[in-house]
């Protein structure tokens, strides 16, 4: 059944006020800095909305069809960000005066190819090929990891696992595929290791898979927890130094934990009104680091307090609702799975970010998605909800 035309008003609405909360918190944040900081926001903007229209205007089919070249296109900029790569964490490319994220791009590049062979595998009424659909995210995820961002890395392994659980899989196979991470995670106790050992042969057993899944899981399984305190050890400092500060920040309150206590500083100090705009202390006296990247809803936090919080969090909540609308209401099943990746895109953006300026998770440099600062995220970002847009217009089936 054909629906209306028109573009989501809701979603438009919920995108116009995150995407003023972001101008005004970058300016507020940047003010002291650099004002060229607010300036290329807003040209980043600017690109972001073109990109936006440009989504809008692709058929579910054109972008279907285009999916598996920007997989290949993006795995390409990932292995030159290796040679190549530039910036603090060397995971940019330089193009005269543009720098680009290839890692961002691998985010929606993920969204499309892993919905594209869901799609393709749900046609086959087949589920023996889901290590199919793993051997194109894979590539993106490992490819990222090695530059290193491991933040991202992990972000795109729970994009790929919330696609799954849209697609139909059950309990059993989610364990499956999160056996590696539950691997590396048991293998700090060998009871912790024996009982996730036994669970894995009970459901082996219950799928009634082949000798060669059973060696997969198994052996594969067991050379990750054999293999965790060598990854450990290959970690770069500042990462390991994440992980152990989000358990114990207070352990080194003027090291690698003042970014966490500061952020929950100015979160706190903001109260129910917060402190007015522009009139931040932990933003304006430089204490709250990162203010317009990693940090930027603690700045917007203390500025404007529990209220402008809640303005935030609802604008996120009507965002993401719609798009799960969209994605349950299309007749297009890769439509259906792509806008569900969108979800979860915004969702686990908002949910690390925030989590992570509260204390609530390790700082792992993962955006606030149209707010934070940065070219690369923001025309992503806006390029996928004009993707989402046309779906929500969109009836023909694919």
């Amino acid at each position: 059944m054909r629906r209306s035309e028109r573009p989501d008003l809701f979603l438009l609405v919920a995108l116009a006020v995150v995407l003023t909360v972001g101008l005004l918190t970058v300016y507020s944040a940047s003010r002291l800095e650099s004002g060229s900081i607010f300036t290329r926001q807003l040209v980043w903007m600017g690109l972001g909305l073109g990109a936006m229209w440009a989504g809008y205007s692709l058929s579910g089919r054109m972008v279907d069809e285009m999916s598996t070249f920007a997989w290949a296109a993006v795995c390409l900029l990932l292995v030159l960000v290796i040679p190549l790569g530039s910036g603090p964490a060397g995971r940019w490319i330089v193009l005269g005066p543009v720098r680009i994220q290839p890692s961002e791009l691998a985010k929606a590049v993920l969204i499309l190819i892993v919905a594209k062979r869901l799609v393709e595998m749900r046609r086959r009424r087949t589920r023996i090929r889901e290590l199919g659909v793993l051997m194109f995210a894979l590539p993106l995820v490992a490819l990222t990891w090695v530059q290193p961002d491991l933040g991202t890395a992990a972000f795109m392994c729970l994009l790929t696992l919330a696609m799954f659980i849209w697609a139909g899989f059950g309990p059993e196979w989610l364990f499956l595929l999160l056996s590696p991470l539950l691997a590396a995670l048991s293998s700090v106790h060998v009871l912790l290791w024996a009982g996730f050992t036994l669970l894995l042969v009970v459901v082996l057993v219950r799928r009634k898979l082949g000798f060669g899944r059973w060696l997969l899981f198994l052996g594969g399984n067991t050379a990750i927890a054999a293999a965790t305190p060598m990854i450990w050890n290959l970690l770069k400092p500042y990462q390991q130094q994440r992980l152990i500060t989000f358990i114990n920040p207070a352990a080194d309150p003027q090291g690698a934990g003042w970014n966490i206590i500061q952020s929950q500083v100015a979160i706190g100090s903001g109260g129910v009104t917060g402190q007015g705009f522009l009139h931040g202390a932990q933003k304006g006296l430089a204490f709250l680091p990162a203010r317009h990247t990693d940090f930027v809803f603690s700045v917007w936090a203390e500025e404007t307090g529990l209220l402008g919080c809640l303005l935030l969090l609802a604008a996120y909540w009507v965002l993401i609702w719609r798009l799960v609308v969209t994605a349950r209401r299309s007749v297009s099943p890769f439509s259906s799975l792509m806008v569900a990746g969108i979800a979860a895109f915004f969702t686990l953006h908002l949910f690390v970010n925030v989590g992570m300026a509260l204390g609530l998770m390790p700082v792992t440099g993962l955006p606030l998605p149209l707010v934070s600062y940065g070219g690369s995220s923001m025309v992503t970002s806006l390029f996928l909800l004009g993707l989402a847009l046309r779906a929500g217009v969109s009836w023909r089936v694919i």
